[in-house]
């Protein structure tokens, strides 16, 4: 594992420089597009072979029999012969990051790691469920599945390539360019449904759901924890090459293994209590943007996959850990109108920036843009961003719990509940790490993340530095906004502590005097606000002004 980020890093400026140097070679030399797609198969058909090689020399995979738990090894055993597959090898990583994964080319070169982590966080029985999701994955040929899947999107760009060469076929080009980033996301459409797939063929042929259903939730708060404590090491020490490990295998764990670490933040608030964990998954079912923020994942949605499971659990009459709804409708109402909102200055700041080559291929087809478009789209963006600025911080502050927080299914990030909270700040967002901005908060109910945003050069750093620490184990008041993403979080606005400070005594110890008497404690009151919204104000009224005077003074030229 030493080299293993040089390792990946190499590989992946090896295949894309040998496909771009390829693809240059081909349209330099006039060869016909069917060059062009032989090429690709012949590109990804040497990935799919050299694929398992490479993932054993990247990886420190022991293939000791001695190193996998009896119960594991006749576990695998017993499926294997019940559905007729060859028998798999299994590997183990020493990692604390708990995963597993499967890879091969078929079943018969089909092998299955898992981590130290997850033998160390699961118990027999889950970690049986994880195994046999591993398993359905050779059962249902998956590794030959995506590998033509992935194929499909680079077809695409290659008639794309050679259709953009030829002015009558530059219409069929951006066609191809189109369908090239939607074949993209439907093959992580595709390999989101491979995992439910094998989440299926876990829960029926293992006859666990539960099972399967409670080591993702173990899974994805660990992965959490474990890449939280890497990264604070990783920061504390830049030379600290075990931490950075950590976080390279846990980043490759989380792309080829079972479940994915950007999943697991929400979960950490949930601890170990299954109400808690099914009241902060509850949102990911009912909220149109979870669906969105789905589109560029490769893994669903845990709580996806736990409702899935919770249908087999009771259809084999079993009981159900995790009581999350089966019937329970995404909420669509009030959506178009935020994504609106959220979409329209990124769409303005795209047309301002990318103009000058989609303007100069109108202007071949003798397409003439509006006049003074680009002071227009300008003007555009300034208006649509503060008017996103002012969706999106709206709102007095109301007292909540966060209780109350985490049972509101209608916040979304553009749709924000603005609160005050009083309670305990216990850590950091990221465990451990002294220099993160970003805080957790526990009152009588629960936990919630808070989120310090600057917009300000090294703001989230000075905050970090001057007051973040100061602050942990100390009863604040905090205002600010309410939000929902991949987890839940409150974006401050104002934070108010009182905390003690140092004695003016001399000593050797500052709480004490000369006599080691113990001295008189003084305390002071500690506000910082965040003045993010205001920045950002006054960039997008800049924007507009510039827009303006641009407009005025193309027009007066013109004239």
């Amino acid at each position: 594992m030493g080299f293993f980020g040089r390792s990946m890093f190499l590989l992946f400026a090896l295949y894309g420089m040998v496909f771009a140097l390829g693809d240059v070679y081909l349209m330099h030399g006039r060869a016909p597009i069917w060059w062009a797609i032989l090429f690709v198969v012949a590109l990804v058909g040497i990935q799919y072979l050299l694929g398992p090689w490479l993932i054993e020399r990247c990886f420190s995979i022991d293939w000791d029999v001695d190193s996998i738990p009896a119960a594991q090894r006749a576990y695998v055993e017993r499926m294997c012969m019940e559905h007729n597959l060859p028998p798999l090898r299994i590997g183990i990583i020493e990692s604390g990051t708990p995963n597993a994964f499967a890879f091969g080319r078929l079943r018969k070169d089909a092998r299955i790691v898992m981590t130290r982590g997850l033998l160390d966080v699961l118990t027999e029985d889950e970690a049986n469920a994880v195994l046999a999701h591993e398993i359905g994955h050779v059962a249902h040929y998956d590794f030959a599945v995506m590998a033509l899947a992935a194929l499909a999107p680079l077809l695409l760009y290659q008639l794309y390539a050679w259709t953009n060469r030829v002015n009558h076929l530059r219409p069929l080009a951006y066609s191809a360019y189109c369908a090239y980033w939607i074949g993209r996301f439907m093959v992580l459409m595709l390999n989101r449904t491979r995992e439910y797939g094998a989440d299926h063929f876990s829960a029926c042929e293992g006859h666990a759901p539960g099972a399967l259903a409670s080591a993702l939730v173990k899974i994805g708060y660990g992965m959490v924890r474990e890449t939280s404590e890497a990264r604070r090491l990783t920061k504390e020490s830049k030379k600290n090459k075990s931490a950075t490990r950590t976080l390279q295998t846990g980043r490759a764990l989380a792309l080829m293994g079972i479940a994915s670490v950007s999943h697991g933040d929400a979960l950490a608030l949930a601890g170990n209590s299954t109400e808690d964990a099914a009241r902060v998954m509850r949102w990911d079912l009912v909220n149109p943007w979870a669906r969105f923020y789905e589109l560029s994942s490769t893994h669903p949605l845990t709580a996806m996959r736990l409702r899935a499971l919770n249908r087999e659990a009771k259809a084999q009459g079993q009981n159900v850990l995790y009581a999350l709804p089966l019937d329970e409708r995404v909420r669509w109402e009030g959506f178009p109108i935020e994504f609106l909102f959220w979409a329209a200055p990124l769409l303005c700041g795209f047309l301002l920036f990318s103009w000058g080559w989609i303007g100069r291929d109108l202007a071949h087809r003798g397409i003439v843009p509006p006049q003074h478009l680009m002071p227009k789209l300008l003007i555009a963006l300034g208006v649509t961003w503060a008017a996103r600025i002012a969706f999106r911080y709206r709102g007095s502050f109301q007292r909540k719990h966060v209780v109350d927080l985490l049972e509101d299914l209608n916040v979304s990030q553009m749709r924000p509940l603005a609160v005050e909270i009083e309670g305990e700040i216990v850590g950091h967002g990221i465990p451990g790490a002294f220099w993160s901005p970003d805080l957790v908060l526990r009152d009588e109910t629960g936990l919630m993340f808070l989120l310090y945003r600057s917009s300000i050069p090294l703001g989230r750093l000075l905050f970090a530095l001057r007051s973040a620490d100061r602050l942990v184990g100390e009863r604040v008041t905090v205002q600010g906004w309410y939000r929902r993403g991949l987890k839940p979080y409150i974006e401050m606005s104002r934070v108010e502590a009182r905390v003690s400070k140092a004695s003016s005594e001399t000593g050797t110890i500052s709480l004490f005097g000369k006599d080691g008497v113990r001295g008189p404690l003084e305390f002071e009151t500690i506000v910082e606000r965040s003045y993010s919204r205001w920045i950002q104000l006054a960039a997008s009224a800049a924007c507009a002004a510039v827009g303006i005077m641009w407009l005025m003074g193309s027009t007066l030229f013109s004239n």
